[in-house]
């Protein structure tokens, strides 16, 4: 499909000023001001976020209520059982929960479903919190929309405090307190956070009603550069918007997560070959949390949870080298429903890809969907069914927002929820059919954008040196609602013939333009081999720029997400229409 190019912003006359202003090259003051930042205070804030700006945890209407309840806790002795989740979402605000306690001196018990009980609050955590008769539940990142269960706990005297941000404003629980920014009388200024930075706000309120002295001892130092690292984890992990608070946190807890000391962080840096390179966001999302997960994946998210809650290195090297075994196995049984999924859907018309098996394994369906959804540029909804019920996972890198195109399907669903690009549902065997109708049909009649990311600005090559293209790294962390800078050049020729990567997938390719020859590499780009094999231009680019690591063809490659008909002067999609 050819669709109108896309629009440039002009040049803006202020950008020279500001750049002096600033000390900053003209192409990060381009994009600042793209993103609306055009006051030097504002841009220094931005580039610095500062801990003290995040608002006051006490402004969730119902802190002042949870906290009071577990200091009550504290006083009286009472064992705390944290429920939470089987996600690296979870799995973190529960491990900083707990550790949060111990250094307390209070006692709890964190607890994660197995994903085959299904996702919050289930009949065999009901039956663990009874039969280990706790008086106050906490839960991670769920808990919002599990009515039945909490009331149920309620009614026999456990007090439960949901720290969550999922869920909608109906059917909402009734537990003794509830945390959920989404929600819309909750009080929070700042609707984005993820499941653990709800659990981190909970952690600072408490802190804050104790004694200064807790809070300038070096075990709370401590403590609180592990709850940063888990905070960032768990956010980039749950592809939270990385903007607002989750900026700030984000941004103090990948330094935190280099600096920490914590045995379990250090062997889990160490299996993901990050202990002495340090990682960024793209590490964390694609090597850290893949391994994290993939104990709830195909076993049991205990397993997470252990390597983080490890005494000792020994112990936590150890825990480290289960997951890596999980993650082995997650990687077979991924590949093959892959390969499943892509060979079902490769003929397949509709405007999305919704399919539903007996024999897949529920685990990874998110990651399946997800690489499925980059590969064709549709929505992807996959379904595994146990019985008579289906639970399934999605994923979207279009511009349709998939929580929403649910929600227009409820009536088929037995449960659904998520964000705008990834989405959890439960479906009841009789009306699958009618709910992929309805889904398709959603599809069709709701506008998308197969690349619908804004550019920044034009720039030309010859702006592009490494000390540049490494400032633009300034404005990180980058992530869901803060992309990496996109730039648009015009007039540019390929040089030589494209390869092919080893999926077939991506073209690299070697560009020039204003006298500079670039590396490039076009996302999705496989399907165009032969048309770049024929012609070499002009041709405009939007890519982003990014320091080569190996730096064999250079210090700056492109990664390209469009290319677009200089002599057509339409858009073409990177991947294929």
């Amino acid at each position: 499909m050819l669709r109108a190019a896309p629009k440039t912003p002009p040049p803006d006359p202020r950008e020279r000023a500001l750049a002096r202003t600033l000390g900053l090259p003209d192409l990060v003051v381009r994009v600042l001001l793209a993103r609306g930042f055009d006051d030097p205070d504002r841009v220094r804030s931005f580039l610095r976020p500062d801990l003290g700006s995040l608002h006051d945890p006490f402004l969730f209407r119902d802190m002042d209520r949870a906290t009071g309840r577990i200091r009550q806790a504290l006083r009286q002795s009472e064992p705390i059982l944290i429920h939470g989740d089987y996600d690296v979402d979870g799995v973190t605000g529960t491990v900083l929960l707990h550790k949060f306690f111990a250094l307390l001196h209070a006692t709890s018990k964190p607890f994660v479903p197995a994903r085959a009980d299904g996702y919050s609050f289930s009949r065999r955590s009901v039956d663990t919190i009874l039969a280990g008769g706790y008086r106050l539940v906490i839960s991670v990142d769920n808990g919002t929309n599990a009515v039945a269960p909490i009331a149920e706990l309620q009614a026999h005297g456990v007090d439960v405090i949901v720290t969550d941000h999922h869920g909608t404003s109906e059917n909402v629980a009734a537990p003794f307190a509830l945390l959920n920014p989404r929600l819309p009388d909750a009080g929070y200024p700042d609707r984005n956070l993820a499941g653990c930075g709800v659990a981190f706000r909970l952690a600072a309120a408490l802190a804050r009603s104790f004694s200064g002295s807790m809070l300038q001892s070096p075990e709370f130092a401590e403590f609180l550069t592990d709850a940063m690292a888990y905070t960032a984890l768990g956010t980039v992990a749950d592809v939270a918007p990385l903007v607002g608070e989750n900026r700030t946190l984000v941004f103090h807890g990948m330094r935190a997560l280099a600096q920490s000391r914590d045995p379990g962080v250090r062997a889990l840096l160490d299996a993901a070959g990050l202990l002495h390179r340090g990682a960024d966001v793209e590490d964390v999302a694609f090597r850290i949390a893949p391994l994290l997960n993939a104990a709830g994946r195909v076993a049991h998210a205990d397993d997470a949870v252990a390597l983080l809650c490890a005494k000792g290195y020994r112990e936590a090297q150890a825990a480290a080298k289960v997951l890596e075994g999980h993650n082995e196995q997650r990687r077979r049984v991924e590949r093959q429903l892959q390969d499943d999924v892509l060979a079902r859907a490769a003929s397949d018309p509709a405007p999305a890809i919704v399919l539903a098996s007996d024999d897949w394994h529920p685990g990874v369906l998110g990651i399946v969907a997800a690489r499925a959804a980059e590969q064709t540029g549709k929505p992807v909804l996959l379904i595994a069914f146990r019985g008579d019920v289906g639970r399934g996972s999605g994923r979207c890198v279009s511009g349709l927002h998939l929580r929403h195109a649910l929600a227009a399907c409820s009536q088929h669903l037995v449960a659904h929820g998520g964000h705008a690009a990834a989405a959890g549902l439960e479906v009841r065997r009789e009306h699958y059919d009618a709910f992929r109708e309805r889904f398709l049909e959603v599809c069709r009649t709701t506008a998308t954008a197969a690349d619908d990311a804004p550019i920044d600005g034009a720039a030309s090559f010859d702006e592009l040196d490494p000390h540049t293209v490494r400032r633009l790294d300034m404005l990180g962390p980058f992530g869901m609602g803060h992309r990496r800078p996109r730039f648009a050049t015009q007039g540019v020729r390929t040089v030589g013939h494209p390869l092919t990567d080893e999926r077939g997938q991506d073209l690299r390719l070697r560009v020039t333009g204003s006298g500079q020859i670039l590396p490039a590499r076009l996302v999705r780009g496989g399907p165009r081999f032969e048309e770049l094999r024929r012609k070499n231009g002009p041709w405009t680019l939007v890519y982003s720029p990014r320091l080569n690591p190996r730096g064999e063809d250079g210090p700056v490659q492109l990664e390209v997400h469009e290319l677009l008909d200089d002599d057509a002067g339409l858009r073409s999609a990177a991947g294929p229409p």
